[in-house]
Order: structure tokens, then sequence, then C-alpha cells
């Protein structure tokens, strides 16, 4: 699903109209296992737009399926339509994008600009320098995002302070 379109409900595909945040939330997931059995697991996003989102997860989902997701952070919650499994992963967690089925709810709690043509395969995130702490918005494509999740920062230098470290994602807020 974060792969710069996203696969429409009649099976067509269509461009993404919301920016991807980078953005880890608290939330809580209700959802039917492989085996037919009723769970509640917490997790986090990993990314998110209006529409859906990628998310953690310790089991395993079945496409098509829906599952109910509940924002730690807003309270609000929603119905989702399970798109895929997203990328892989070393452990037993898994990602999974997700497609919101009422995005007019936004359940995130965020105001999501409409995307241009170059915007389709990019996620923004915020990330901060560990010297100076200065703070700068980068566009990632999904290579990239996964790396910077999996290895908990981006190696680069700062315009800044002038130095290079290990810049660490941070809560990305609207202004």
């Amino acid at each position: 699903m974060l792969k710069g379109t996203t696969k429409g409900s009649r099976g067509g595909n269509r461009d993404r109209r919301t920016p991807r945040l980078a953005l880890e939330l608290p939330i809580r997931i209700f959802a039917t296992d492989l085996k037919g059995k009723g769970f509640v697991e917490d997790s986090t996003t990993v990314a998110i737009n209006l529409h859906g989102a990628r998310i953690r997860l310790g089991r395993d989902l079945i496409p098509e399926q829906e599952i109910r997701i509940l924002n730690g952070k807003t309270g609000r919650e929603g119905i989702f339509r399970v798109v895929g499994k997203s990328g892989k992963s070393e452990t037993r967690i898994s990602f999974w994008g997700v497609e919101c089925t009422n995005p007019g709810e936004n359940i995130w709690g965020v105001n999501f600009p409409r995307l241009g043509p170059q915007d389709q395969n990019l996620v923004r995130a915020m990330l901060q320098c560990p010297v100076c702490r200065v703070r700068e918005q980068v566009f990632l494509d999904e290579p990239l995002l996964s790396k910077v999740t999996a290895h908990g920062g981006l190696l680069r230098g700062c315009l800044a302070c002038g130095q290079t470290g290990q810049w660490k994602q941070v809560p990305y807020y609207e202004t």
C-alpha cells in the first residue's frame, strides 16, 4: 500500500491523495486472527495518511478483512480494511498496510495537505540533530524510511552546527 499508489476497493490503482507522515502513534487493534479468534493488541503506526496507515503487529492478518483501530493519543477509532503485508521484518513483528473505510473520520487528528505529482512516493519525517537538537523535515522514499525505522535514525550532517551524527526521528507536529 505504501509504494506510491493505493489499490482501490474496485481493484484499480489510484494516486495517493494525501501525504504520508512517518509518525509513531500508539494504537490498539481489535481484529480476528487466522484461526477466527478475536484479539486485541497494543501497537504503533509506522506511517499514516488520511486514507490509511502502515502498522506494526505481532500477529498475521487476512487481506481484505476489516479491523478496528483506536488511536491512543486522540481516543478516536475507525474501521480499516487490511490491504496486505508491507515489507519484511527480521523479528516476529510484521508490518501491514491498512486503508480507512471512512477517511472523513480522521482518527489521527492531523491536517493533511493535498499532494502534488512529485510527492507520490515520499513520506514526510521529522528528524533531529543529536548535537544541537535542531529539527528538520525531510522527505524519504520507502526503502530509506525502512532503514530509519530499523536503525533508529539516519547518519547525516547538520547545517546548523556542522556536526555529523545519528539523527533520530521525533514527533511531527502540524503548525
